[in-house]
């Protein structure tokens, strides 16, 4: 009954869709309003009811499950079938004539042909152009695989790991960017390639890092320094160097002569001079002191054994590092300075040592060549005192009592090579 009530939706236009006066042919003048109908049964309907033509379908286009609507046709010769023609085109729908017979059958995707392209890599890891680049491309980067390996832990390449492995589905630290794509993506890959491989660009960074000792009266050590600058190197403060809170920076003057203004107060002791090369992106570290043993965790292996106290070893001294980032007009600085010791512990853990610190992390921006001092590490001591016979009353014995105060200042010069 279905099937009777949509074949009358085609034969009931062919009777009223014009009058028959103006139909150079009837049976080519058909219209079409369906809704919701499967694509098969349409095209089968259409062919066997409508339009009376020798057909052959496919078993994918009979069996094609795609729902349409449509409305099309008009009241000229052939109209109504032209449309439905146009309508099986943009549903990849074939129709191929042989001997009268119109065969009908589903285009077949055009293949796409891909190569694969071969980049030799002059600045930047293969990694690193791989994750910026894959998600503008369809086609495959070979050394991507289905897990990313942790920066700086991919699996070298030379080394051979067992097909379906975990190491296999690992990223591979290649040397070589090998890329299989259409044409099309491999002339854009090459036209890009070449902006994005690029010198990363090094920084030397040359620091001084003081111990300044004075008494509260004289104030910081920050100040110290600012007041010997302006005099020596003639900086008026505000104008030839921008002034932080516990920080300034010079413009006007290298690293030089920085330090040779500081050098004529013998207030400022030179604690360590590092001087460190390092690549935009990376770390560096500068250390001078000691690895001192501390007691760690302690585990119990149990069936009555004795508990296991484990060991670390924990560095003290001086400790410089920082990672710096260049760009096209500054460069970005992540750095941490550390001024540590460490002394008996006195508050009831004796087995190990108490840590003193003072340390700085901080992020600046710095222009190329600029000079930066930074302040604030500050550490005070008090004492006191009495002189005199001990068995005499405390009024007839003088009073000692003293104050010092150590701060810490890091002078700091990033320059690009």
């Amino acid at each position: 009954m279905k099937r009777l009530l949509v074949a009358l939706a085609f034969v009931a236009p062919l009777v009223y869709a014009a009058p028959p006066a103006k139909v150079a042919n009837p049976v080519d003048a058909v219209s079409f309003s369906l809704a919701n109908v499967k694509l098969g049964e349409l095209v089968t309907l259409a062919y066997r009811d409508a339009f009376k033509t020798p057909y052959v379908l496919s078993p994918e286009v009979a069996g094609d499950q795609r729902i349409v609507s449509l409305r099309i046709g008009g009241d000229s010769a052939g109209k109504g079938k032209a449309d439905f023609i146009k309508f099986l085109d943009m549903m990849g729908v074939v129709i191929e004539k042989r001997g009268g017979i119109e065969f009908l059958t589903i285009a077949k995707p055009t293949e796409v042909e891909h190569e694969p392209y071969v980049y030799r890599p002059r600045y930047r890891d293969v990694n690193y152009l791989t994750d910026l680049l894959k998600p503008l491309f369809k086609g495959q980067f070979v050394n991507q695989r289905g897990v990313q390996a942790a920066p700086g832990a991919g699996i070298d390449a030379s080394k051979q790991v067992p097909p379906g492995s975990a190491a296999a589905m690992i990223d591979k630290n290649a040397d070589l960017l090998v890329f299989n794509g259409e044409r099309s993506e491999i002339v854009k890959l090459s036209k890009l390639l070449p902006q994005l491989d690029v010198a990363t660009g090094e920084v030397l960074a040359r620091a001084a890092l003081y111990e300044v000792t004075s008494t509260k009266d004289a104030g910081s050590a920050w100040q110290l320094a600012a007041s010997i600058l302006s005099s020596k190197l003639s900086i008026s403060i505000g104008t030839g160097a921008q002034v932080l809170d516990h920080a300034v920076r010079i413009k006007t003057a290298g690293i030089d002569a920085v330090l040779s203004a500081l050098a004529t107060d013998s207030r400022f002791k030179v604690v360590s001079s590092p001087s460190i090369r390092v690549r935009s992106g990376s770390s560096a570290r500068f250390s001078v002191g000691q690895e001192v043993p501390v007691l760690g965790a302690v585990s119990y292996p149990g069936s009555g054994q004795q508990p296991i106290q484990s060991v670390e070893y924990r560095p003290s001294g001086v400790i410089f590092e920082l990672t710096p980032q260049v760009r096209d007009a500054t460069v970005d600085c992540s750095l941490s300075q550390q001024v540590s010791n460490f002394v008996n512990t006195t508050t009831g853990v004796n087995n190990s040592p108490t840590l003193i610190k003072r340390e700085l992390k901080t992020d600046v921006s710095l222009a190329d060549g600029d000079v930066i001092v930074l302040g604030g590490m500050t550490e005070t001591k008090d004492s006191g005192g009495t002189t005199g016979l001990s068995f005499l009353p405390a009024f007839m014995r003088s009073k000692t009592e003293s104050n010092s105060r150590s701060e810490i200042i890091l002078v700091l010069q990033l320059t690009r090579i």
